[in-house]
């Protein structure tokens, strides 16, 4: 950014809540460090930041969408969560406030996206100078942290056909591509991301399959765009909220 009214004129184009979170925040911003924000066009389906990259940069989503992918380990159980939506607007600070050099989710932009890619060091250092700021970016941390372990206790008990819905609605989502899915995972891999043991998934998977919420063709799971329609709305109406 050449100038802080460059910033501002950017931010201005904006409309509704996120014009007016991005004016708040960046109010103060010093000027030495609106020189070294870059504006970013992000096309759909790229990855923005990946898991274990060096926290280089934070990125302000001016507009469009991004998914949160994260993948954490609960003994030998893997629990697969995705957000996504206009909620998401700051990106990338969260390790550098933990004191963490890598990247603990992966981001992608579910749309075609624009951003302001900063450098973390000096966001740092503007942190550190900038207590009104740091607070707005202190009460997100805390309703993430509040949601996210809301809907973990949700995620804990769901029984296996409602996990793997849950699963399979973001695999789905996540596919670039149009009409029928085929899952490229064996019953073994599924019951280790939703936490189940292969018997449990078994017993979900001809429940779905009876519902027609899903299709099987030999060991492999197929969802067309129709089923897909359903687990989501579904999904939306009687699971994790």
């Amino acid at each position: 950014m050449e100038s802080k009214q460059e910033l501002t004129e950017v931010i201005t184009r904006l409309g509704g809540e996120r014009r007016q979170y991005l004016t708040d925040f960046f109010e103060d911003c010093p000027e030495d460090l609106v020189h070294t924000i870059q504006y970013e066009r992000i096309p759909r389906g790229q990855t923005i930041m990946q898991a274990g990259m060096d926290c280089s940069y934070v990125w302000g989503i001016i507009k469009g969408e991004i998914s949160v992918t994260d993948i954490q380990m609960l003994g030998n159980v893997y629990s697969f969560v995705e957000s996504s939506g206009f909620s998401i607007i700051i990106v990338g600070d969260y390790e550098p406030f933990a004191g963490l050099t890598e990247f603990q989710n992966t981001i992608h932009a579910v749309t075609d996206c624009e951003a302001l890619k900063i450098p973390t060091a000096g966001y740092m250092r503007w942190m550190r100078q900038d207590s009104r700021a740091l607070f707005m970016r202190a009460r997100i941390f805390a309703q993430t942290l509040a949601q996210e372990i809301s809907h973990e206790r949700k995620y804990l008990l769901l029984n296996g056909r409602d996990r793997l819905v849950l699963y399979l609605t973001q695999a789905y989502g996540k596919w670039e591509g149009t009409g029928e899915y085929v899952l490229q995972k064996t019953q073994a891999q599924l019951a280790q991301r939703i936490g189940m043991n292969v018997r449990t998934v078994q017993r979900s998977i001809q429940k779905l399959e009876a519902e027609g919420f899903l299709s099987c063709r030999g060991s492999k799971l197929c969802i067309s765009q129709e089923q897909y329609e359903r687990l989501k709305a579904y999904r939306e109406t009687d699971l994790i909220h």
